[in-house]
């Protein structure tokens, strides 16, 4: 702004007839830096990045230790053998300060108990829901499989947080989860929340180096490279500027296509995880903006879609109890991750399932 102030004041100066050109162009760049600013505003933040997450960003300082490596067909993994301490606070307010745990597979360590391994595997995959985000190793949900099965079940954690369905999907075309040894898994329970649509189409900017799959004209699902921008230049513009981001989404995003490729990718999960591993597939959908008590989110578009792909479904938030007042009982306040506690009712209910063969309480309702 202040580069525009002293090239204005220059310009009329030195070059009296070009004030009206040069006061047009003046116009026009406040107008931009206006515009720029307002979608910068709390009040337009959501028109631009889906969900408003000013509130949420406001305040909030974490850190994790160093467990992240590139991997160049996930984008990233966790390292193995590690332990990594991870903090957030909000305005000073300590949220959690918890240790996270790695195998030497790479995968979320769970805790020795000093019983005998469960004789049936299950698989764990998804995002930080699943990996259990600001939870020690003792409070994840694969830890309360393990704990509500009575030690039947033996949980394969391969979660990693910030992933997107897609990456999932190639974690069992690389043959990711017979790393632990197993070859068949009766279950795999696999974690949704409601921004993976945008996930899938990289469309979140720590996955653009993300697996890519377009779906063909036949309806056929096909690896494309990585989800990269045209180029560096372009890649900046869309992550320093608003208005750029908020003009390539209006002329360079196809949401009905995105959601196509999110129902694909899922039926394909399905399809591989029952051909190549004996799985059958449970999601467990979480819906809304957990960290502000908000558990409706985009449930009327993702219910839909979640049925078109035609798996199972247990639908997170319809287990918890009405009037639901004290919603950090089951989310953590000012973070959004499942508690303990929520962990250990949707193990409860999963083990209930397993048991039955399929999804009964808080399964999502399918028009047919």
């Amino acid at each position: 702004m202040a580069l525009l102030i002293v090239w204005f004041l220059l310009m009329l100066a030195a070059a009296p007839r070009l004030r009206s050109l040069s006061l047009l162009l003046f116009t026009v760049s406040v107008g931009i830096l206006a515009a720029e600013l307002l979608l910068r505003s709390d009040l337009m933040n959501r028109y631009v990045e889906e969900r408003d997450l000013s509130q949420f960003r406001r305040g909030l300082v974490t850190t994790l230790e160093p467990m992240i490596v590139p991997d160049p067909a996930l984008a990233y993994r966790l390292s193995p053998d590690r332990k990594a301490r991870a903090t957030a606070a909000k305005n000073g307010r300590a949220i959690y300060d918890v240790t996270y745990t790695t195998d030497g597979h790479g995968f979320r360590a769970l805790p020795a108990d000093g019983k005998p391994a469960g004789d049936t595997p299950v698989l764990i995959l998804g995002d930080s829901f699943a990996f259990g985000g600001g939870l020690p190793d003792d409070e994840t949900l694969a830890w309360y499989l393990r704990e509500e099965s009575e030690g039947k079940l033996r949980p394969v954690n391969l979660a990693v947080m910030g992933y997107g369905i897609h990456q999932v999907l190639r974690q069992l075309e690389n043959g990711t989860p017979l790393r632990s040894g197993h070859q068949r898994f009766p279950w795999a329970v696999l974690s949704i929340v409601d921004d993976h649509v945008l996930r899938v189409a990289g469309r979140v900017q720590w996955l653009h180096d993300s697996p890519r799959y377009v779906v063909e004209p036949d309806g056929a699902l096909v690896a494309r490279g990585t989800w990269v921008h045209p180029s560096d230049f372009m890649e900046s513009l869309i992550v320093g500027s608003r208005l750029f981001a908020l003009a390539w989404k209006a002329f360079g995003v196809d949401e009905p296509g995105e959601q196509r490729l999110f129902v694909r990718i899922l039926q394909e999960i399905k399809a591989r995880l029952a051909a190549d591993y004996g799985a059958r597939l449970v999601v467990l959908y979480y819906s809304g903006e957990t960290w502000r008590g908000d558990v409706a989110g985009w449930r009327d578009m993702m219910g839909p879609l979640l049925c078109e792909a035609d798996v199972q479904v247990l639908d997170v938030n319809a287990l918890l109890p009405r009037p639901l007042q004290a919603v950090d009982r089951y989310y953590i306040a000012d973070d959004g991750h499942p508690t303990a506690l929520l962990n250990r009712t949707l193990a409860a209910a999963l083990v209930e399932d397993f048991k039955r063969g399929s999804v009964g309480r808080g399964g999502l309702r399918c028009a047919r």
